[in-house]
C-alpha cells in the first residue's frame, strides 16, 4: 500500500507539471529535462546511546546500531518559471546491538531512528513556480521557519514583491523525516480536519533589523500567534546581533477535553570575531502547558541535540555555545540548564546538557561527522543519557 501510495503521488506530481508544459514547447521541456541538476549521497551512520542514570524506556534504552542509507534527488531546468523536483532515500541497518529489543517503532536497535517499514520514502517531489519574485512550491518538500519543521506534504507561497516585505504562507497536511539518521514515515497533521495553516509576514528596515509577525491555525487543536525580532550587525571583521521572540496558543479546550493556552519567549544575543562565533541564550515556556500545540508542526527554538528538557512545563533555559572553524574543521559547542516542573505535584526539577558538533571535510566530496550528547540530572521521566554519533558521507 506504501509503495503504490508513493507512486501515485510522484505519477501525479510529474504528469501536472509536464502537462502544463508540454502545451508551451516541447523541444524547450525536453531541454528543461536535459539541463536539470542531479545530487545524491551515500552515507553511514553510527549511533549508541546509553542511560547513565533513570529507567530505561521503549525511547531512553541502552542502544547501538549502524545504518547506510542513499539519497538521490533531481530538479529539471526553470521552463517559464516552472520547474519539478523528486528524490527518495532508502535505508538499511548494517549492524545492531540487539536486534530483538522492542522499539516503539519496531524491533531492533536502529528501529529507534530508522522506523520499522519506513526505510524507503520518497523525500522532495513537488512542483515549483518561481518569477524571480514569488516562488510556490506544491507537494512534498522540506519546510524550514518558525513552528514549521522536517519534510511535509503541502503548499508553501513566498512573496517578495513589496519592497522591504516578504510574505510567507504554508499550508500542509502530513509530516515526516526522510533524512540519513531518522527515516519516519508520513503521518496526519490534522489531515482530516483541513490540516495545518502557518502564514506571516517579515518586514525588513534595511538597517539590520527585522521584524515578523505571524500566525497558526488547526482545526479543533489551536490557534496561535506570534511576534519575532532581529537585529544584525556588521562593523569590519566584528558581527554581533539579538533576537527575541514571543509565542502563544489558543488551546481548542472543549473540543480536546484537556490542556491549557501555551506560551513561550526566548531570547539570544550573539557576537563573531575571528571566526569564532559566542552565543547566549534564554528560552521560557508556559507554567500551566508548556508549549501548549505551538509545535505541533515542528520548531526552531531548541537550540540541542535532543533538549527533551525544554518541552516539559513552566521550563526555563539557560545556554552558552561557541562554534568556529580550525582549518577545515568545524566545531560547535553547546551547554544550557534547564528548570521544570516534572510530576503531579510539579517538582522543581533542572536538566543540564551538552552538546558538540563536529564536521571535517575528507576531501571535496567526503565528509566525517561527530555528534556528541550528554545530560546530567534530571528526572525519572526524563533520564539521565549519553549519546554518540559518527558519519561518514559521500556526495555527488
Amino acid at each position: 500500500m506504501k509503495s503504490n501510495s508513493i507512486s501515485i503521488a510522484l505519477t501525479l506530481i510529474l504528469s501536472a507539471g509536464f502537462s502544463g508544459l508540454c502545451a508551451a514547447d516541447a523541444l524547450s521541456l525536453e531541454e528543461a529535462i536535459k539541463g536539470g541538476s542531479a545530487s545524491g549521497d551515500v552515507t553511514n551512520y553510527y549511533e549508541k546511546r546509553s542511560v547513565k542514570k533513570g529507567t530505561p524506556s521503549t525511547y531512553y534504552n541502552n542502544t547501538a546500531y549502524d545504518v547506510g542509507s542513499i539519497g538521490l534527488n533531481y530538479k529539471t531546468a526553470a521552463f517559464h518559471n516552472v520547474s519539478v523536483a523528486v528524490g527518495f532515500r532508502a535505508a538499511q541497518s548494517l549492524w545492531e546491538s540487539d536486534k530483538n529489543f522492542t522499539t516503539a517503532h519496531g524491533k531492533g536497535d536502529s528501529t529507534e531512528r530508522i522506523y520499522e517499514g519506513d526505510e524507503v520514502l520518497l523525500g522532495n517531489a513537488y512542483l515549483e513556480y518561481n518569477d524571480g519574485e514569488t516562488i510556490v512550491r506544491a507537494g512534498r518538500q522540506e519546510m524550514i521557519t518558525d513552528w514549521v519543521g522536517k519534510y511535509n506534504d503541502g503548499i508553501r507561497i513566498t512573496n517578495n514583491s513589496i519592497k522591504n516585505l516578504q510574505f510567507d504562507l504554508i499550508w500542509l497536511q502530513n509530516q515526516g523525516r526522510v533524512y540519513s539518521k531518522e527515516m519516519w514515515g508520513f503521518k496526519s497533521r490534522n489531515k482530516e480536519k483541513g490540516g495545518y495553516y502557518n502564514a506571516g509576514v517579515t518586514f525588513d528596515t534595511g538597517v539590520g533589523l527585522k521584524a515578523k509577525v505571524y500566525g497558526m491555525y488547526a482545526k479543533d487543536v489551536f490557534s496561535g500567534e506570534g511576534i519575532k525580532l532581529t537585529y544584525d550587525r556588521q562593523i569590519e571583521d566584528l558581527n554581533f546581533g539579538l533576537m527575541a521572540h514571543y509565542a502563544t496558543s489558543n488551546e481548542e479546550k472543549e473540543k480536546r477535553g484537556k490542556g491549557e493556552d501555551g506560551k513561550i519567549f526566548e531570547g539570544s544575543a550573539y557576537v563573531k570575531a575571528y571566526d569564532i562565533k559566542t552565543t547566549i541564550g534564554y528560552v521560557k515556556t508556559g507554567k500551566e502547558s508548556g508549549w501548549g500545540s505551538l509545535n505541533f508542526a515542528g520548531d526552531q527554538v531548541v537550540p540541542f541535540e535532543e533538549g527533551d528538557a525544554m518541552y516539559e512545563r513552566n521550563a526555563e533555559t539557560y545556554y552558552l555555545m561557541m562554534g568556529t572553524s580550525l582549518n577545515k574543521l568545524n566545531l560547535t559547542a553547546l551547554y544550557g540548564s534547564t528548570k521544570f516542573d516534572a510530576g503531579a505535584d510539579s517538582k522543581r526539577v533542572t536538566q543540564d546538557e551538552l552538546s558538540i558538533w563536529a564536521s571535517y571535510p575528507i576531501t571535496k566530496a567526503l565528509a566525517a561527522l561527530v555528534i556528541y550528547d550528554r545530560t546530567f540530572k534530571g528526572h525519572e521521566s526524563i533520564p539521565t543519557i549519553e549519546q554518540i554519533g559518527l558519519g561518514l558521507s559521500y556526495k555527488f
